[in-house]
């Protein structure tokens, strides 16, 4: 009799174990079909012939952010593909990619993160727009991954715009290495930031620090919390890829933490109000990231 009630006691604890678990994977499943729709948000509104803006000398603020608006791209880049061979029809090109509609796949790249890409037809991974011109320093935010529900995005840092070079921490379990800058337009969810009133001179530089120094160091959730957020470049042994992106821009006095938190994220500098969009795709133009 005793052994039966041990038996017993032995299958409730398991039941009980069973369905805290499938309870768990169920709120997980729900959290992550509830963020679903963010990771590619298409213009809610028309398409409209921007011909009569970029065939003007003079573009006002009003004709910058209607092209910002219709294309994506702000004031830098707009005046750059201006001035570059073909640019009212790279400027046109701009526009169709970033009304056009596309398919989103979500995948698993960890035990708890889910990243989407954009796909063909026969589900694998396409460029879904262009990339405006680039330099070195200028930062890229994507809001494509996220875990257990929370969308907390993956950044980057250009470090030789040249040779299509950024600098990023990619996931946990590996250090941070180089990647090619093209594999950005397989998100569908793209911002590109560059600090306000900055000269290119400081951007190389910052580049060039975060390339000497932040280069194959491991990847710590816990950077600012379990240790210093800002050590010294000789001190730093881990970090993750918004801090990554963080920590050479405060080395020369830019605190792009908007909310100055221990946990500098993707949304946090994507909010700082220390610099200004460059281009942005399958986000919202009116609050890229609310």
């Amino acid at each position: 009799m005793i052994y039966n009630k041990m038996k017993k006691s032995k299958h409730k604890k398991i039941t009980a174990a069973l369905i805290v678990v499938i309870t768990i994977f169920i709120i997980i499943s729900v959290m992550e079909a509830i963020i679903e729709p963010e990771g590619y948000i298409r213009p809610d509104y028309p398409e409209t012939d921007i011909s009569s803006i970029i065939e003007k000398d003079n573009l006002t603020e009003q004709d910058y952010k209607d092209l910002f608006y219709q294309t994506g791209l702000g004031k830098t880049a707009v005046d750059e593909i201006l001035k570059s061979d073909g640019g009212k029809l790279k400027l046109i090109k701009f526009q169709q990619n970033f009304f056009n509609d596309v398919n989103v796949l979500c995948e698993k790249i960890g035990i708890i993160t889910s990243q989407e890409s954009i796909v063909n037809d026969e589900g694998n991974p396409a460029y879904g727009f262009d990339l405006a011109p680039f330099k070195n320093g200028y930062v890229l935010i994507t809001k494509a991954t996220h875990s257990i529900g929370w969308r907390h995005g993956h950044a980057a840092i250009v470090t030789d715009a040249e040779n299509n070079e950024t600098l990023e921490a990619v996931i946990l379990g590996s250090k941070t290495r180089f990647q090619n800058i093209n594999k950005w337009r397989v998100y569908p969810s793209f911002i590109m930031l560059k600090l306000k009133d900055t000269s290119q001179d400081s951007l190389n530089e910052i580049a060039e620090f975060a390339k000497k120094n932040l280069n194959n160091i491991t990847y710590g959730l816990t950077i600012g919390l379990t240790s210093k957020k800002n050590p010294s470049p000789k001190d730093i042994s881990s970090t993750q890829c918004s801090h990554l992106v963080w920590y050479p821009f405060m080395q020369f006095g830019y605190d792009t933490d908007s909310d100055g938190s221990w946990l500098v994220t993707p949304k946090d500098i994507a909010n700082s109000d220390l610099f200004e969009v460059v281009q942005i795709y399958g986000v919202n133009p009116k609050e890229i990231w609310p």
